[in-house]
């Protein structure tokens, strides 16, 4: 894979200064890169950045070179919690920390980028209460995910974390919730104990969108994402956060085991189509995948690896049954949640709002169509996944390399 030169008359500006302060970070490092045609765009003009290109580009094209020394990790030692110590440490370093623009985007809200309170983990006691109710697992039997929730950082990485000595705990509030939020960036952006700056700022797709790949982030080299298609001007880039050829979604194993609703759960967003739902109790390989055409916008439906039982079957019409019953109570219970001052500071209400709402909507289309689909063959059997994972392991290394 060649670089494509960066050319000072050719390089796009970003729109933010967070923005163009990390790609002129990772450009300054040794090997360092990030395409001279890939700009932040807000989607729909004024949601949220994602990247894109402005040119056509070909598959292979190198995009991004995070150079090895740009990547916070744990020293080899495979510990989330020297990676989230590590993070805390740079972050409390300010200006003078080396990682200063990709801490920063991290941590300080007043510079842009991420925020807090995006993992239904980390929700607001109120907004928590009505995603239960949505999913209705008061006796543990109603849709997934039914234990949304997520360990504090002090149960997994020990109650005198961050505490000056040993025999001590952490007790300024202030610096409480920092770690806490320390380990929910690194939740939903790490390649395991490994924080990879701006590779983890390419969106969530699969299916046709997905058009970005990297090499192994789990070894002593800089890390390079790639086109793994051509890919046309003004299209977003987009990698997978469960089809990735990485040890972290298992070199694409991770397909169907790791679906729409652990995505929601682990990293605060319903992703868009294709969807995949786990909607039985009985037999978790049967998928239920709704996908949707790019051009006509036209809805698809089809069971993966199994179709349902009689009993799936009763399920599934009893919680559409559950869900219609209480439209009327969700739908104010959000509009009244998302303008009201509940929660903390790092609590982003008006998020839970509309994810509360996503989930909701995206559960009831499923249901809808899975009942419309019941008689339906399986699309996609256990053997057809394994020759299709083939290919995408084989036209992979082509592009990126060997797995």
């Amino acid at each position: 894979m060649s670089l494509s030169p960066v050319a000072a008359e050719t390089v796009l500006q970003q729109p933010e200064a967070y923005q163009q302060r990390l790609v002129d970070w990772i450009r300054s490092g040794e090997n360092g890169y990030f395409h001279p045609q890939v700009q932040w765009k807000r989607l729909g003009g004024t949601g949220s950045y994602a990247m894109h290109t402005t040119v056509d580009l070909s598959k292979g094209t190198p995009l991004l070179v995070v150079p090895r020394s740009h990547i916070i990790d744990s020293y080899k030692i495979h510990n989330d919690c020297v990676t989230i110590a590590r993070m805390l440490d740079e972050y409390k370093r300010g200006d003078d920390s080396f990682f200063a623009p990709y801490i920063s985007y991290l941590f300080d809200d007043t510079v842009g980028g991420t925020g807090t309170g995006l993992v239904p983990g980390s929700w607001s006691e109120e907004g928590e209460d009505l995603l239960e109710l949505i999913l209705g697992n008061e006796n543990g039997e109603g849709l997934v995910p039914r234990d949304f929730s997520q360990p504090s950082v002090f149960d997994k990485c020990n109650h005198n974390f961050r505490a000056t000595l040993a025999e001590e705990e952490l007790e300024d509030e202030d610096l409480i919730q920092q770690t806490e939020d320390a380990y929910f960036f690194h939740l939903s952006r790490s390649w395991a104990d490994k924080m990879v700056p701006v590779l983890d700022m390419y969106n969530h797709r699969n299916g046709k969108s997905f058009n970005v790949e990297s090499t192994i982030v789990h070894n002593d080299d800089d890390v390079t994402a790639f086109a793994i298609r051509d890919i046309k001007a003004g299209e977003q880039l987009q990698n997978s956060y469960n089809e990735c050829m990485d040890y972290d979604c298992d070199f694409g194993e991770m397909k169907y085991s790791y679906p729409t609703t652990s995505i929601f759960n682990d990293y605060g967003f319903l992703e868009f189509y294709p969807r995949r739902w786990p909607l039985n109790p009985t037999n978790q390989e049967m998928i239920a995948e709704v996908d949707e055409d790019l051009e006509t916008g036209e809805k698809s439906f089809q069971w993966i690896s199994d179709t349902p039982l009689e009993t799936d079957i009763e399920f599934i019409s009893n919680q559409l049954s559950r869900l219609r019953s209480i439209e009327v109570q969700v739908r104010r219970g959000v509009a009244k949640h998302k303008t009201s001052d509940a929660g903390e500071p790092h609590n982003n209400i008006p998020h839970e709002a509309d994810s509360l709402l996503e989930i909701f909507e995206g559960y009831i289309e499923v249901l809808e169509m899975a009942l419309e689909h019941k008689n339906d063959p399986v699309g996609v059997t256990n053997a057809q996944f394994r020759d299709d994972l083939h290919m995408a392991r084989q036209r992979r290394a082509e592009v990126g390399g060997e797995l």
